[in-house]
């Protein structure tokens, strides 16, 4: 076994050595990115290089998680429809290229034409009109108002000057704190904007490598062929890691959020109380101490304890056996024969091929069991998985939203018009079939009010409701965690886990 291993280094070292990124700073990826261009990146690996690719007038990517101002001077919001913005002086693209007001007018405005018909075109349809005062000042009226529109202003800005008239912008030219270089498969070299406003990043080449078997990423980590990995190393290697003196770990709290989804047009699963009794009959604490390692805290809804709208006093459900087959007993599904093997019924649960995935999800079927509920584990393929999930062809699913910033998302998971239909299954995520007239109406409001803390009140209410009605059971967020090697100087890890701090990390050994 050790002379395969050390087989398998070598070749992954023989490999890049005359790759792509040779000598470059080594990032390794799960999974690949689909498309450099801001307006369709919409899988996380592509958000994650976009990011660095192209900047936008404010930033989310932050260590706080609250949004930062980027291209932008300063936003003005007289009226809750009118945002008046400045752009700095000092803001080149990659071409040398000022970035302007027009540029800005074209990224926004173009999103829904007929050419462009971007996966972000509902934010064009929010905007009256788009008034240009000069280069730098321009002005947005909005439709009505709408509270997320300002996280909206993230999106990466475009040349107008190359990209107009064109589908899609190949040469991948923003403003962000890396150029594009080149591209090979799945993989990405990027290099440091030298003229980049704040300061050109320490790491001159950066390289993407996508390494989708999780043993692999191990053994090109422990190999010493890689210099981060960020959340695509099973909590259960850890320990294996950090026997390894030359890497270190990074940690931090996340706004990722893991989750069981009901189907509540199944039939056994429209009863509460049987949402009920599972919520009691999964040991969240052991999961998280054996499988995570204790790098998770438990999740009460969507919003991670450090979000502005968290509200912890809702309904919770610690793991509790006894209360479960009670309440399974008053739901009509008596035990047949008692601590017998035969079960009150039997579930389908339906899980991403993942390996870490598929085990976490076997546990909790053992756990199950214990209080008479059988459960069938059914591993899939990500695209059939997926698929199955969209058209509602499920009874139990786990899966996660990888960064819970904005609480506007709580509508297009919960609303009932976002609920998806055989002839439009992209109609929204409220996959279980979710309906509550109360909530339909929060949700509405709480896209509208501008001011935080009557938010606040909104989403707390929100909060509440889900808690107690179970169209998901709220399991944890996950920490993000990092290895990188020792050394490695200023990278931190921000809560939606993008990689802001590669613009000012000075790689291990540099001088």
């Amino acid at each position: 076994m050790r002379r395969w291993i050390c087989g398998v280094l070598l070749l992954i070292a023989s490999c890049q050595s005359t790759s792509l990124g040779e000598g470059a700073y080594v990032v390794l990826l799960d999974a690949a990115p689909k498309g450099l261009d801001p307006r369709f990146a919409t899988s996380d690996s592509s958000a994650k290089i976009v990011a660095l690719l192209h900047a936008g007038l404010v930033s989310t990517d932050t260590s706080s998680g609250e949004p930062e101002l980027e291209l932008a001077e300063s936003i003005a919001t007289p009226t809750p429809t009118r945002y008046e913005v400045t752009l700095r002086s000092d803001v080149k693209f990659h071409d040398g290229a000022p970035v302007t007001s027009r540029d800005v007018q074209y990224t926004f405005m173009e999103l829904g034409s007929d050419l462009v018909k971007s996966p972000f075109s509902g934010i064009t349809r929010k905007i009256k009109s788009f008034e240009i005062g000069d280069d730098r000042h321009f002005a947005i009226e909005l439709v009505s108002a709408d509270a997320p529109f300002f996280t909206d202003l993230a999106l990466g800005i475009l040349p107008a000057h190359v990209c107009e008239g064109r589908k899609e912008c190949p040469e991948n030219i923003g403003a962000g704190p890396f150029r594009f270089l080149a591209q090979d498969g799945d993989d990405v070299l990027l290099a440091a904007n030298e003229d980049y406003f704040g300061g050109a990043p320490a790491i001159k080449k950066l390289f993407f490598r996508t390494v989708k078997d999780d043993n692999t990423r191990m053994l090109a980590l422990l190999g010493r062929t890689a210099d981060l990995v960020q959340n695509a190393v099973s909590p259960l290697m850890l320990p294996v890691v950090l026997e390894d003196k030359r890497l270190e770990v990074v940690t931090a709290p996340s706004f990722k959020y893991t989750y069981i989804a009901f189907n509540l047009e199944h039939p056994i699963l429209s009863n509460l109380k049987v949402r009920q009794a599972i919520a009691y009959g999964i040991n969240r604490d052991s999961i998280i101490e054996y499988k995570f390692r204790g790098k998770a805290v438990l999740s009460t809804g969507m919003l991670a304890p450090t979000h502005w709208a968290y509200n912890g006093d809702v309904e919770r459900f610690d793991f509790d056996p006894a209360k479960a087959k009670k309440l399974l007993d008053e739901a009509g599904y008596p035990d047949p024969d008692g601590d017998g093997p035969l079960p009150r019924f039997e579930l389908e649960f339906k899980v991403s091929a993942n390996k870490f995935r598929v085990s976490m999800v076997e546990l909790m079927a053992h756990q199950l069991a214990e209080i008479g509920i059988s459960v069938r584990v059914r591993a899939s393929e990500w695209g059939t998985f997926y698929g199955d999930i969209k058209s509602r062809n499920f009874a139990l699913t786990t899966m996660q939203w990888p960064s819970v910033l904005e609480p506007s998302l709580y509508r297009w998971v919960f609303h009932s018009d976002n609920i998806p239909t055989p002839e439009n299954r992209s109609a929204g995520a409220n996959r279980g079939a979710y309906r509550n007239a109360r909530v339909d109406e929060l949700l509405v409001a709480g896209n509208l009010e501008t001011d935080r803390e009557k938010r606040r009140q909104i989403y707390n209410e929100v909060q509440s409701i889900l808690a107690a009605e179970l169209p998901y059971i709220s399991l944890w967020h996950e920490d993000n965690v990092a290895v990188v090697k020792r050394g490695t100087k200023g990278y931190f890890v921000t809560p939606n886990a993008r990689f802001e701090s590669l613009k000012s990390t000075i790689p291990a050994g540099a001088p």
